[in-house]
């Protein structure tokens, strides 16, 4: 069964009892209110009957002919009788209809009596009369009432079934407009490949519904992915071409040394050489394996202090005599939990001290300012410097790995850290922005959202 019809059946379930009750209700309601009235009407039968047959010479002439009047008016299917206060009857024979003297008596204690025996209903009153006491009993049957009844019964029934078949093809109408915006995400997944992992799902702009929440979700999904075949590929085709460098080097000069004899002046420099290739070497292994550990799925994340994670890595920076020219400046509320984050705290630590380790070495050691605060984004990290800045042709290539600036080329390094930061942020569901101006300085800005 589609979704859809499920809805549509379990919104009918649930109208259909809401609506059953309340027409239970206005039907027990009514009958309450046809009981109640056909009582009034036994009472005023039986007050009319006592007034006929004993209150003539207490009457005035005018009251006696209205109560003339009203005796002819008799009830469907109507019985009455009279019984003094000795239960014996009176003025009228009993013929089929006797009352039980324990009824009679109760009539007489009570004053007035309702009860009703299968559709019959009856009442009694204690009449008091100058020529003695009296024990009224009218009993009647609402044939008019059970008709009214019974023809309102007919008309719920049908307008429940009536508003049953209604209400399940509305339901399935709401039913598919409300699944509308699943059926689309689900067309607009169908048309996403393996090839074609850069598109994304549409996304208001207010994302204030669950829709948007589900689709901001895939989109994430959707970035991982996409990261993780374009550190694939960007991993076999950067490692293969930065690897055969310092290999090649490594292997050229050891064959060109053992070539010919030479003296220990000359071995020591090639070997100073081959040591020199195999550390690049190694750097380079190390950090693509860094770049892969942040494209495959981590469970290692535990509650990670930003402003803690800061002060390690100034810690760190400040044995490599980088402590003076990093100047961190705190603006957090006072609830923790607004500036943690759950993530992997090695991963955060490799990503942002990369930035701030390159804002120091392209500013000469110059002071680089850093700015941590929250807002309704999340958790904001900003770094600037004043160091040589990016040629504006080269922002947009800059997390590439192994890219470097024609500026940057003096400059010791193998375009690996942006990169791997970059992952680092998308894996942590980040964002970096970059502004630089040449020979001015750099800004970066990154933003964790906070799910705390």
């Amino acid at each position: 069964m589609k979704v859809k019809d499920r809805l549509a059946l379990q919104f009918t379930f649930m109208f259909a009892v809401l609506l059953l009750m309340v027409l239970t209700g206005i039907y027990l309601f009514v009958e309450h209110n046809r009981v109640k009235n056909f009582y009034n009407k036994l009472d005023d039968r039986a007050l009319t009957v006592a007034q006929f047959y004993l209150a003539e010479d207490n009457l005035s002439k005018e009251n006696f002919k209205t109560v003339l009047k009203k005796f002819p008016q008799s009830l469907s299917n109507e019985t009455i009788r009279i019984y003094n206060d000795h239960f014996k009857p009176q003025f009228i024979r009993e013929e089929s209809t006797h009352w039980d003297i324990n009824i009679l008596k109760q009539v007489a204690e009570q004053k007035q009596v309702h009860f009703s025996q299968d559709k019959r209903q009856i009442t009694g009153i204690f009449y008091v009369d100058n020529s003695g006491n009296f024990i009224i009993m009218v009993s009647a049957i609402d044939d008019n009432g059970y008709h009214e009844m019974h023809d309102l019964g007919l008309i719920m029934f049908f307008f429940f079934l009536a508003s049953l078949i209604i209400t399940f093809f509305m339901g399935s109408a709401f039913s598919r407009i409300a699944l509308l915006p699943i059926v689309r995400i689900t067309n607009n997944l169908k048309r996403i490949r393996s090839s074609s992992l850069d598109l994304r799902l549409p996304i208001t702009q207010k994302k204030t519904d669950e829709i948007d929440s589900l689709s901001l979700t895939i989109n994430q999904l959707l970035e991982h992915l996409e990261q993780s075949f374009e550190s694939q590929k960007s991993f076999i085709a950067n490692a293969s071409h930065e690897l055969r460098t310092p290999i090649t080097t490594i292997l050229g000069e050891a064959e060109i040394t053992l070539m010919h004899e030479r003296d220990s002046e000359v071995y020591k420099s090639v070997l100073s050489n081959i040591i020199k290739e195999t550390e690049r070497l190694s750097y380079i292994i190390n950090s693509l394996m860094e770049l892969i550990q942040t494209n495959v799925e981590n469970s290692d994340f535990q509650n990670v202090r930003m402003d803690e994670l800061l002060w390690e890595i100034k810690d760190e920076l400040s044995v490599k005599a980088a402590e003076n020219c990093l100047k961190i400046k705190y603006n957090l509320p006072y609830d923790p939990s607004k500036y943690s984050l759950m993530g992997n705290r090695q991963l955060l630590f490799i990503g942002i001290s990369n930035i701030l380790k390159n804002a120091i070495k392209f500013s000469d050691y110059k002071e680089v300012n850093c700015e941590l605060f929250c807002d309704s984004n999340g958790i904001n990290l900003f770094i600037r410097d004043k160091g040589i800045g990016i040629e504006p042709k080269d922002l947009n290539k800059i997390f590439q790995p192994f890219f470097r600036s024609s500026n940057a080329l003096r400059y010791s390094g193998y375009g690996i850290g942006l990169s791997l930061t970059q992952n680092i942020v998308r894996l942590h569901n980040g964002s970096i922005n970059v502004k630089s101006q040449i020979n001015k300085g750099t800004e970066f800005h990154i933003i964790f959202p906070n799910y705390n």
